[in-house]
């Protein structure tokens, strides 16, 4: 693929600057159309070293408003960063909707620099490249547009640029240790390219290759394949139209599982019961802590489940007994304005648990497929595209080591009003009783349809839904620690069997 480009192909100085005039007024004016139509951009240049990176950076830019533009570029991964899903850094990293992100380096450094110098295991690739096609999709269903270059040189013309940046005291210092291992290891790398361009070139996002040798014949066919990529993009917007949505599902087809139906409310426990149960599993609880902090595991609990079916409370009862300093739980609640203006889940990847500590999340991106759904927040097509996203993103977070624990408090209409009416009458509870959740009871057929739909779709070998009974709170409390302890010790047995 690469061996057939032309890299004697160029442009003479008078063409080049008119091209380059006509292209910049050209992105200036795709800059504001995006701006205006909340469009995210996303920018990756990839390629050689001393390929032009940087300087056609700065060519783009130049014409630009820098309000609505960053450029981000990419070292190799911090240790923090190392304690996270490779991908996460880059979640953090994504334009708002309307802004225009440049990458200089980008994601695939993980599939082609790591993999130079063995920071990724060969049998990893696979499974990253088909994450990195996962993200991407990602993004372009929720509306960016996604402009990638590949910059190519010739060996001779890589060596050259190389050695006249080192000779030079202003541009010395640009050269790494690892560009010269680039020239050093020319075939292998070329091959490694190779095989990321054909794995990860997709309709989503398909890659553009530059013949580099001339900057002037590179700087030009970006600059055309960009404003080309905007337009298009653009254009696709101008040309959509609203899909007409079903009506509410308010039951189950004959061929899906009732599966909320299965839960036996009958479980129970006396209130001595109760406590001796909940201080053994809290003891094991706090013993694992330990080990997870030894063996850098990441934990995340999500907690979902019906209004008032005691969320809080087992929260608190899986908490008390834990080290605080390695615990952190946090509340969703509707998306601020920031967190609108990106993809619904950047503000979930944002707050993952670090490697050897707890997080517990009171709602999740299950938001999506539950109450966006319903209350029609999400489009049809939204909430329906959101299972596979869903699936794909919880199996990055199990393949980098995270123990995933999902829990469904389930409690009865009956159990719900017994409990709605017991914080009307108390002043002391009176606050967690609101107008949208007497909202939400009146919908409780299109909640449970949901919810038995979401169970079905997603609950996944590596990442299962425990569905809890939770009439009981005494019951529902233990059984949610024994959950979790269980799947802790069940990542730890894994681990020591791999050794």
């Amino acid at each position: 693929m690469l061996d057939t480009l032309d890299l004697h192909l160029s442009l003479d100085k008078a063409t080049y600057q008119t091209e380059m005039e006509r292209l910049m007024m050209q992105l200036r004016s795709l800059q504001n159309a995006c701006w205006e139509k909340k469009m995210p951009v996303i920018v990756v240049l990839e390629g050689w070293a001393a390929s032009g990176k940087g300087a056609l950076v700065k060519k783009m830019i130049a014409y630009m408003d820098p309000r609505g533009f960053q450029v981000h570029p990419i070292w190799p991964s911090t240790k923090a960063e190392r304690q996270y899903p490779f991908l996460w850094r880059f979640w953090k990293k994504l334009p708002a909707r309307g802004a225009i992100a440049f990458y200089y380096h980008s994601w695939y450094t993980h599939v082609l620099e790591d993999r130079l110098f063995d920071r990724i295991a060969v049998a990893d690739v696979p499974a990253a490249l088909a994450q990195i096609n996962a993200f991407e999709r990602h993004l372009v269903d929720d509306g960016a547009a996604i402009a990638k270059f590949w910059i190519h040189l010739s060996r001779k013309e890589l060596k050259q640029r190389l050695q006249e940046y080192a000779a030079h005291p202003l541009t010395a210092w640009r050269v790494r240790s690892e560009d010269w291992q680039q020239e050093k290891n020319y075939d292998r790398y070329t091959a490694y390219a190779e095989e990321m361009l054909v794995q990860t070139s997709t309709g989503s996002a398909p890659w553009t290759l530059v013949e580099g040798n001339s900057q002037r014949w590179a700087r030009v066919k970006v600059l055309t394949q960009l404003t080309a990529t905007l337009t298009e993009a653009l254009d696709r917007l101008h040309l959509q139209f609203p899909v007409p949505t079903l009506p509410p599902q308010a039951h189950l087809e004959p061929t899906e599982p009732d599966i909320l139906a299965q839960v036996d409310f009958s479980h129970a426990l006396s209130e001595s019961d109760y406590r001796q149960q909940l201080g053994q599993v809290q003891v094991q609880l706090r013993k694992l802590q330990l080990s997870i902090y030894r063996y850098r595991i990441p934990v995340l609990v999500l907690f979902e489940g019906w209004d008032a079916a005691g969320k809080g409370g087992a929260i608190k009862r899986l908490t008390d007994i834990l080290d605080p300093r390695s615990y952190f739980v946090h509340p969703f609640a509707a998306p601020t304005d920031e967190e609108k203006a990106h993809h619904y889940l950047w503000r979930f990847w944002r707050q993952l648990p670090t490697s050897g500590t707890i997080g517990i999340f009171d709602r999740s991106w299950y938001g999506r497929v539950l109450v966006e759904r319903v209350e029609g927040f999400a489009t049809e097509t939204e909430w329906r595209r959101a299972y596979r996203e869903i699936n794909e993103f919880e199996a990055q977070l199990t393949s980098a080591g995270y123990v995933l624990v999902k829990i469904w408090l389930h409690i009865s209409p009956e159990e719900q009003m017994k409990r709605f009416l017991e914080r009307r009458d108390d002043q002391f509870k009176e606050y967690k009783l609101t107008d949208e959740d007497w909202r939400n009871r009146d919908k409780w057929p299109y909640y449970e349809v949901a919810v038995n739909q979401a169970l079905q779709r997603t609950s996944t070998p590596n990442a299962p839904w425990a569905v809890i009974s939770a009439n009981d709170k005494y019951y529902a409390r233990v059984q949610v620690i024994q959950t979790v302890v269980a799947a802790i010790r069940a990542e730890l047995n894994r681990r020591k069997c791999k050794k």
